[in-house]
């Protein structure tokens, strides 16, 4: 997953700045170089987080629809005028994630139609990467922030990457917010010494990548900074806590009185990164990684026990997968690097992998739910996986896979990889999966 903290001033759009855009070249700059960034990532959906759509003081909102449009007119710039639309597989996740997590949630088609400049100006670099036309090659999530607490926006912040990880979707996360606009005397909020403090604590927490440290910034620098990105940035921390991130930050900019930062983030997958470090030192050196090796790791993976998969792919070719439904080893950790080992040497379908191969690999660790007792009318092939069972013999599919269109497909395969005649009586169990990759 790659991630973001974008700015959003409309005077940065050459077709409301004009030549005034001159005079943050260096934001220009970094914009251009994030949106190639994306463009080369290519991802299937954008999150965006905005602080100037519909917002409330104890409850978050996200748009709920087919798409809306996007533009400028409001700042004198009717063109580019962009179609968005919604990826509402995703949306509707998030929000069932935060019923279960008793988040208040406003999941509504009010303001949906239109996106604000929040999303539009950072979106507008994107689009011009992709020479996009009239209509967005991605989809969109668009959700606001809201008045309630940093542990809330932590929160909410997590529920969104559980939410991409539990449909299995390629997605960006932008985190759109100007820092203060308190900077000059000539600015639109005038001179404030917080204003350069708080644009300062902010930037060096984007150079240090440690996300979570932007709620030790002093509340008081926070709140009389008038910035509108601060919110934003603390549910991108959450959404980015169990990845090792890099950060790439690229600009920062007061020209105008307003503070303008750019980051790029690269997170790298904790189970992923695990599941490479293991084959990778198997393959070479024949022995597993050991304690020191491991010291990096969150606890997380420590203190949580669930069945495991790893997929391993080459050239987009499976080249070997190995998992266990219920857990076999003492956590995740020890799950994910025994299956990675087993994955790369001990499927019996694939010859073991060489060490030619390592640098070619692709990887992914879906961590099981619990199964439960489903029906036919219970499944859905995006969302869930599916166990089916005859007696002694068990066949098991995992969700949101290519070229799986219909739960019909979905049980045939597993029957068939389990050695079950589809017209036998079986039992069916469904469960959902985190998807690391």
């Amino acid at each position: 997953m790659r991630a973001y903290i974008l700015p959003h001033p409309p005077i940065a759009v050459y077709e409301v700045g004009g030549d005034e855009t001159a005079k943050i070249e260096a934001t220009e700059k970094a914009f251009a170089k994030a949106a190639a960034d994306i463009r080369e990532y290519d991802p299937e959906t954008i999150v965006i987080i905005s602080p100037h759509s519909i917002m409330y003081r104890d409850a978050f909102y996200m748009a709920k629809g087919r798409g809306g449009t996007g533009d400028l007119a409001r700042f004198g710039a009717p063109k580019p005028c962009v179609y968005y639309g919604y990826d509402r597989e995703l949306s509707d996740e998030i929000a069932r994630l935060c019923k279960e997590k008793n988040i208040t949630l406003v999941y509504s088609e009010e303001g949906a139609d239109e996106l604000d400049h929040g999303a539009v100006v950072p979106l507008y670099y994107v689009n011009r990467e992709y020479k996009t036309a009239d209509a967005a090659p991605y989809r969109v999530v668009r959700i606001s922030p809201s008045g309630l607490d940093d542990d809330d926006l932590f929160e909410m912040g997590s529920v969104i990457e559980r939410a991409i990880a539990h449909v299995g979707r390629r997605a960006v996360i932008i985190a759109s917010g100007d820092l203060s606009h308190k900077l000059r005397e000539d600015g639109p909020y005038g001179f404030i010494k917080e204003g350069p403090e708080f644009d300062k604590a902010v930037t060096d927490v984007m150079k240090s990548g440690r996300l979570e440290d932007f709620v030790k910034i002093d509340k008081r620098v926070n709140d009389l900074s008038a910035n509108c990105g601060y919110p934003g940035f603390v549910m991108l921390a959450g959404a980015l806590h169990g990845y090792k991130i890099t950060p790439d930050f690229l600009s920062y900019e007061g020209v105008f009185g307003v503070g303008y930062g750019i980051c790029i983030f690269e997170c790298e997958d904790w189970y992923v990164r695990l599941a490479k470090a293991s084959l990778e030192k198997y393959i070479r050196t024949g022995r597993e990684l050991k304690d020191g090796e491991l010291n990096e790791y969150p606890d997380r993976l420590r203190n949580d026990r669930a069945g495991v998969f790893v997929c391993i792919k080459k050239d987009g070719m499976l080249r070997g997968c190995i998992g266990t439904i219920l857990p076999a080893y003492e956590n995740t950790l020890a799950e994910t690097c025994e299956l990675a080992i087993s994955a790369g040497t001990g499927d019996p379908r694939f010859s073991p992998v060489t060490e030619g191969e390592l640098g070619k690999l692709k990887y992914t660790v879906d961590v099981m739910g619990t199964p439960e007792i489903a029906s036919y009318e219970d499944l859905d092939e995006k969302r869930y996986g599916v166990i089916v069972t005859a007696g002694r013999r068990r066949g098991l599919l995992l969700p949101n896979l290519e070229g799986v269109d219909s739960v019909d497909e979905q049980l045939d395969i597993s029957c068939r990889k389990g050695g079950i005649d589809p017209s036998e009586d079986y039992s069916i169990e469904r469960f959902m999966v985190e998807r690391h990759e």
